[in-house]
């Protein structure tokens, strides 16, 4: 399982564990769309439920490649907050400190 962004050609991205990729299609799991929220402190990331409703949000849900337009890697901060939620629940250390 590796979570990852995929972006449709549709400009939508979401984000989900990655099951199965071929040339014909993709099976992901636990998908969220990731959305941009207005906020006063600027541009904050949101998760947007995805076909949570749909028997397969938990088993996999297979989508044709013909609609993907990327696969990418998210960076560590979206990754802790989807595996928070979704995941085991451990984090990815940061190699920027915060202070």
């Amino acid at each position: 399982m590796t979570i990852k962004l995929v972006t449709f050609k549709t400009n939508h991205t979401i984000l989900a564990e990655i099951e199965c990729v071929s040339n014909d299609d993709i099976t992901i799991t636990k998908p969220v769309q990731v959305v941009v929220q207005p906020s006063k402190e600027g541009p904050m990331m949101a998760f947007v439920p995805f076909l949570n409703f749909a028997t397969e949000f938990e088993t996999g849900i297979k989508i044709s490649m013909d609609n993907v337009l990327c696969i990418t890697t998210p960076n560590v901060e979206l990754e802790n907050q989807y595996n928070q939620v979704f995941g085991s629940g451990i984090q990815i250390a940061s190699s920027i400190p915060k202070f």
